[in-house]
């Protein structure tokens, strides 16, 4: 398996930690070995956050002037003006403005017309933790093509596009990956700031729009992609150009490139298949080293090949057959929801990194409804909004998605803190918590704060060593015990 990064180190060709060997500050990828302090003199947030912060704000800024500097406003404006039938319109690129409106993977300008009707410019970010460039385009394209189905096919509140090109794109002359939609007006919802009333007023209406998720099923289990390698921008606005979507291949960074032939993953036809897929490419990672530090790639190993004894817990009578897959929200943790005054849904944004995914985990709770320091602490109690959610459904007469809402613990522990992210965790509490929430969701009878009683490390430890006895045959496992010593 092709790695996504090599180590930045000089001479070194091992396998880069994927986010954990990430270095902001010196703008490397590094491997297991060249993290360590003997290797990697950069200060580290969590034992020297001072220098650290002075360091990460200089790198910080030069990023921001390098992105200016890539931007072609003026192009950018043409485009859109292009798309507009001939209105002018103007761009603020300045770094003040684009820092206003920047996240993790994107920034954000407002694209103002001489008519007053503003759109906005969603362009792509490019630093060491952004992903591959061929990885920035496919994840751009499946998001258009999300935004395009939503608009074309569904009633739910979300963007219109009006253009997109790829970072790779011959006719892109602005110089980075963007798309150009539909400013919404209101704000991202503050889940927790809210009140009880305002809550359930956006659970009934969340209730709503995955009844209408619900309504378009798919067969297969991937990402929505669009059937043609030519970008909106270059077709104009011509309905009839719209392209053919389709699933496809995940449109997920880590797995980018654990398919066939050094191809995304997927798309599959069964539940089962695509976890199994999944766990089998990260195992291999955490074996290659591009997951887990050499501290926790032990650890974290383990965690991950439980989760292949347990699926057929979540997906019982699921086949290749019949199963019927559906869009899921990649980051449901609340901002994604734009809200009104009266907290009235006006618009789903960033559907980046969505999928096509089971029904088991298409309507289970939203992850801003979660209880987050119980769920951290290895508990998979519910939160009252939780309890609701089924209840509406209940209300509409959909017991089946009432379950998968009061059932979804299973599902949900299943995914969070798989891959990547599972080895992010620098403390060993955090990860045994975390794990042992996932063996108590397919163990109802200790599940309960009352089953803990303090007794999580012993837990932890008796289950670890029984593990590495059980699983000592694994070609894979012995390769990462032998790194770790």
């Amino acid at each position: 398996m092709t790695p996504l990064w090599s180590c930045g180190w000089a001479g070194c060709e091992l396998p880069a930690v994927q986010r954990t060997g990430d270095c902001l500050l010196c703008n490397r990828h590094l491997c297991r070995t060249h993290l360590g302090d003997q290797w990697h003199k950069c200060p580290k947030p969590e034992t020297n956050w001072k220098e650290y912060s002075v360091q990460y704000a200089a790198a910080d800024s030069q990023r921001l002037d390098e992105l200016c500097r890539r931007i072609n406003g003026e192009n950018l404006c043409a485009c859109a003006s292009q798309l507009r039938g001939g209105v002018q319109c103007a761009v603020d690129l300045s770094p003040k403005k684009l820092r206003s409106l920047m996240g993790g993977q994107n920034c954000h300008a407002g694209v103002v017309f001489t008519d007053g009707v503003v759109w906005l410019a969603r362009l792509r970010l490019s630093n060491v933790i952004s992903p591959l460039p061929e990885v920035r385009d496919y994840v751009l394209r499946s998001e258009a093509a999300t935004m395009l189905f939503l608009k074309r096919h569904t009633r739910i509140p979300s963007p219109r596009v009006f253009g997109w090109a790829c970072e790779s794109d011959p006719g892109n002359a602005v110089g980075v990956g963007y798309i150009l939609m539909e400013k919404l007006e209101g704000t991202p919802l503050d889940w927790q700031n809210a009140t009880t009333a305002q809550r359930e007023k956006v659970v009934r209406q969340l209730a709503d729009i995955m009844l209408e998720i619900e309504r378009h099923p798919f067969d297969r289990l991937g990402s929505l992609t669009p059937m043609t390698a030519v970008s909106r921008a270059e077709m104009g606005m011509v309905a009839e150009a719209d392209p053919h979507i389709e699933v496809q291949s995940l449109a997920q960074h880590s797995t980018f490139r654990s398919g066939e032939n050094g191809r995304p993953l997927g798309p599959f036809r069964s539940s089962k298949e695509a976890i199994h897929a999944l766990v089998e490419a990260y195992l291999g990672m955490i074996a290659s080293g591009e997951i887990g530090t050499a501290e926790n790639a032990a650890d974290v190993f383990l965690a991950h090949r439980f989760r292949l004894d347990v699926l057929d817990e979540v997906w019982k009578s699921a086949t290749g057959e019949d199963e019927k897959f559906f869009l899921k929200h990649a980051d449901d943790k609340g901002d994604h929801i734009f809200v009104n005054k009266d907290f009235d849904i006006v618009g789903i944004i960033d559907w980046e990194w969505c999928s096509i995914v089971s029904k088991e985990e298409a309507f289970a709770s939203p992850c801003m409804m979660w209880p987050v320091a119980a769920f951290y602490d290895g508990l998979n109690e519910l939160a009252d909004e939780e309890f609701f959610l089924a209840r509406v459904f209940r209300e509409k007469g959909r017991e089946d998605l009432a379950r998968c809402v009061l059932d979804g613990r299973k599902v949900q522990r299943l995914f969070f803190a798989l891959g990547p992210g599972g080895a992010l965790h620098g403390d060993e509490s955090t990860l045994i918590s975390l794990f042992m929430g996932l063996k108590r969701a397919f163990d109802p009878g200790h599940d309960s704060r009352e089953a803990k009683g303090g007794r999580e490390n012993e837990e932890w430890e008796a289950w670890r060593t029984t593990a590495l006895m059980t699983w000592k045959g694994d070609e894979l496992l012995q390769a990462v015990l032998k790194s770790a010593s």
